[in-house]
């Protein structure tokens, strides 16, 4: 945890500054604190692992015990899992130097919601978030600031985040998840171990950007959540901030993980100081399959509205619309940051000096959730020698291009797959 996290962190339960206590067990890595007790004027907080963790639920009481008792090792246990043995497998994996993402996500099986995870790079809801994240939060951070990606799971939108802002927050309840965000999927976020049915443990205004993707559904606190969301990007009526929040279930149409949605004017009526903008989902995955633009000066009218099984909301001051609500390119692609893969989810067969690859879900309920990706992924595809050197010389051809542009092709995190 970098100092600069410390300075905006906030206790949740009396929202007092928090600070280490040096006469307890603690490592410090330069000026980043690795392991420690954090105190405010009411609680003790554990820091393991590099995270803060900002709640009080008993695996937090837990790790805080094994740290002051010198144990980083029981301490990082405790709050993989609940689940001796499955903690005790992540644990081992996560020492070995060459385990990849995958290997230690199956360690922890449904806890990680293993197949939603490992294929979310082309599943529909990341492809149309991912644009409406890089056209709000390119817009607000333009000109700087830091963003929070809350209920962050393990960083797949952060690392879109790190492309527009330095050392974004990703905030979870799940510290297995936050671990595998700081050290394989997005490198260089700041995780914060909290409650999203809690206050959020972060200053007022100290972000322009927060996001909340694919989870809204499942808070149950929802009036409360935006509230908090709205109270870290106040900065005050000049200066541009934004909420997003990305594949928040419609009540009134069946979904997979229904969770606990609203219907479109439910989402609406939960915003006090900012102005929301509700989008159907599909309508902006219409926009990014045909090569753009995206489309945010769309007003949707409450029958489109009412049709899509997702919705996503983009919330600002009104002042704050200029150039925001507007039709954004979807232009290049930034340099490769990863590795360029072949997209898991196709099964491949050498076929002469070429590759043939053959859509292949890993379940039903996979394809049953997710199979609107057959909207820009091919049910087969043939890639020639030539294609296939420059992939795996990393040089961005026409081809290549085209083939991330489709998703059959993935910019993954180093050992990932």
């Amino acid at each position: 945890m970098r100092p600069e996290t410390l300075e905006i962190l906030r206790c949740p339960y009396c929202g007092s500054r928090l600070e280490l206590v040096e006469s307890m067990h603690h490592v410090r890595e330069a000026e980043a604190i690795l392991e420690g007790v954090l105190a405010c004027h009411c609680c003790l907080f554990p820091v393991v692992g590099g995270v803060p963790v900002m709640h009080l639920h008993p695996n937090a009481a837990l790790a805080r015990e094994a740290i002051e008792a010198g144990e980083s090792d029981r301490a990082f246990r405790a709050l993989v899992s609940e689940d001796e043995e499955r903690a005790a497998r992540f644990t081992e994996a996560a020492a070995g130097h060459n385990t990849t993402y995958r290997e230690l996500a199956e360690t922890l099986a449904e806890e990680l919601e293993g197949d939603c995870f490992l294929y979310r790079f082309s599943d529909p809801s990341y492809v149309a978030a991912s644009a409406v994240v890089r056209a709000v939060g390119g817009t607000v951070l333009a000109n700087g600031g830091r963003a929070i990606d809350a209920c962050g799971g393990s960083g797949h939108l952060t690392r879109v985040l790190l492309e527009l802002s330095d050392a974004p927050v990703i905030a979870d309840l799940y510290f297995a998840k936050l671990w595998l965000a700081a050290r394989y999927v997005a490198p260089g976020c700041e995780p914060v171990c909290c409650d999203g049915n809690a206050p959020l443990p972060l200053a007022r205004g100290a972000f322009r950007f927060a996001l909340c993707a694919d989870a809204f559904m499942y808070i149950w606190t929802k009036r409360q959540l935006v509230g908090e969301l709205e109270r870290l990007v106040d900065r005050g009526p000049s200066e541009a901030a934004a909420v997003v929040i990305t594949h928040a279930h419609n009540q009134l149409v069946w979904s997979h993980s229904h969770g606990e949605p609203l219907p479109p004017e439910g989402y609406r009526d939960l915003f006090e100081s900012l102005e929301p903008r509700l989008f159907p989902e599909q309508r902006l995955l219409d926009d990014v399959v045909a090569g753009g633009p995206l489309d945010l000066s769309r007003r949707s009218d409450a029958e489109a509205l009412a049709a899509d099984p997702a919705l996503t909301i983009v919330a600002t001051r009104p002042a704050g619309t200029v150039g925001l609500l507007r039709p954004h390119p979807l232009g290049a692609r930034e340099p490769l940051r990863g590795d360029l893969r072949l997209n898991p989810l196709y099964a491949t067969e050498r076929v002469g000096s070429g590759l043939r690859m053959r859509l292949a879900f890993p379940s039903e309920d996979y394809e049953e959730e997710y199979g609107a990706c057959r909207r820009y992924l091919p049910e087969e595809v043939t890639l020639d020698r030539e294609v296939m050197e420059a992939v795996e010389e990393g040089k961005r051809t026409p081809q290549v291009l085209e083939l991330l542009r489709r998703r059959i092709m993935l910019d993954m995190p180093e050992r990932y797959y």
